[in-house]
């Protein structure tokens, strides 16, 4: 199985990179042969934008299996769940330990199956949950950017976290 885990160096001693789309490496890794390939992102670095996307359509090409990384943009997001691309968030530490946590779990496929950290396509609102009762559109995808109103801003900048906005202007204070 092919994964990709992103990384600051390239080695397995570096440690995680915690941004998916502007990471220095990605590592991808054949578990079954130990194989490793190191792939240097320095377009993904400068890119003015779509570093995220255009890394998803990278591990897309080498034909990765599954992405292990810090945290992923939501338009990467859309990409790597188009390719069908599982990929695991808020992972730290070093390379080398990720990988040992996968062998440690058996094959990376019950890795990746026992892993309590979800994916954009797996993150799912519960309809008898809290938050579906306090929030009447989040259920219903409200539209229009104004969100369901039920944002965790703090108010310590522009937005009061309401989620009523349309996105058009600046923040005047």
């Amino acid at each position: 199985m092919l994964i990709a885990i992103t990384a600051q160096e390239n080695s397995l001693q570096s440690e995680i990179d915690p941004r998916f789309g502007r990471a220095a490496y990605y590592l991808i890794i054949n578990t079954e042969t130990d194989e490793v390939t190191g792939h240097d992102n320095s377009a993904g670095i400068n890119a003015a934008n779509g570093a995220g996307t255009g890394a998803a359509q990278t591990l897309s090409e080498y034909g990765v299996e599954a992405l292990y990384t810090g945290k992923v943009g939501p338009k990467a997001a859309e990409v790597l769940n188009q390719a069908k691309i599982p990929y695991f968030e808020d992972i730290s530490g070093t390379v080398q330990d990720v990988l040992d946590q996968i062998k440690g779990g058996g094959s990376p496929k019950q890795a990746i199956a026992n892993s309590n950290t979800p994916t954009a396509s797996q993150t799912v609102i519960n309809p008898d949950s809290d938050v579906a009762s306090r929030c009447p559109g989040a259920l219903t995808g409200a539209g229009r950017r104004m969100g369901n109103g039920c944002g965790q801003g703090q108010g310590k900048r522009c937005g009061s976290g309401r989620g009523q906005g349309q996105g058009r202007g600046g923040c005047r204070r």
